[in-house]
């Protein structure tokens, strides 16, 4: 059985990973870098939340660029930001990510809901 992550070695695990957001007057960038997992995916949650409440907000990139890994949490935080950007008259727009996180995308059969653009 593995040990328990606990104090430090918890705060190294989350130096991992990162979730930048810029905004300028065409909108919300949200950037993440590292591991989208159930540890993380609150954070995502947050920001996307944020970008979409922002009055006459723009478009919203999220740029999955330089991610290393995302699990089942991050792909449920992308689908329901899609939803609910969709449901508020808005677009999610995706930079699609490495081929270890588009082929979770892929396995799910949920990319033709999704909107990917280019960098």
């Amino acid at each position: 059985m593995a040990p328990a992550v606990t104090g430090a070695a918890h705060r190294m695990q989350s130096r991992r990973f990162r979730c930048d957001v810029a905004r300028n007057g065409d909108g919300v960038r949200i950037t993440l870098e590292g591991e989208l997992d159930i540890a993380t995916a609150p954070e995502v949650e947050a920001a996307l939340r944020d970008a979409a409440g922002e009055p006459a907000a723009g478009p919203c990139v999220l740029d999955l660029r330089a991610l290393t890994f995302m699990d089942s949490s991050g792909l449920r935080t992308i689908l329901s930001a899609n939803g609910a950007a969709r449901r508020g008259g808005r677009q999610l727009r995706i930079v699609a990510g490495p081929p270890a996180v588009q082929r979770v995308f892929e396995i799910c059969g949920v990319t033709d809901g999704l909107r990917f653009v280019e960098p």
